[in-house]
């Protein structure tokens, strides 16, 4: 074959119990041209996250066996390059997300949304924080 290499797509894993939440927002990323994953619980995600490459989790924090505080420790732990980013519906960031690399409200217009992951995806990703890694 040729020497032309294809650029791999970005991966998003969106994690929502809300099944018509994680659907529009499924369609909204593909339709901006993103792969989109979905999960409905922290056990599923991370399934995904173990099995899958995935660029970037955005994630509920109300989940039924977790919140999204723990799911983002865990993927930090597991795959320390990929970025998280909360989506809540609560005014104040709830406890526990010293480790995601955003907060968005899920009040945001879809052209305001898509605008916030496209720059968090075309930041530069720190390395990961020692406090974190594997002991």
């Amino acid at each position: 074959m040729g020497g032309c290499e294809v650029p791999l797509p970005i991966v998003i894993l969106c994690v929502d119990d809300d099944h018509v939440a994680l659907s529009v927002r499924r369609l909204l990323l593909s339709l901006a041209g993103y792969t989109v994953l979905t999960a409905a619980s922290v056990e599923a995600a991370l399934g995904l996250v173990r099995c899958n490459h995935v660029d970037l989790v955005i994630t509920d924090h109300s989940l039924p066996d977790g919140t999204g505080a723990e799911l983002t420790f865990q993927i930090k732990r597991l795959r320390p390059e990929v970025q998280v980013v909360l989506l809540t519906g609560w005014t104040d960031l709830p406890p526990g997300y010293d480790h995601a690399d955003l907060a968005l409200t899920k009040g945001l217009t879809a052209e305001n949304f898509l605008a916030e992951i496209a720059t968090l995806l075309s930041t530069p990703h720190p390395s990961p924080k020692a406090s974190i890694d594997k002991p």
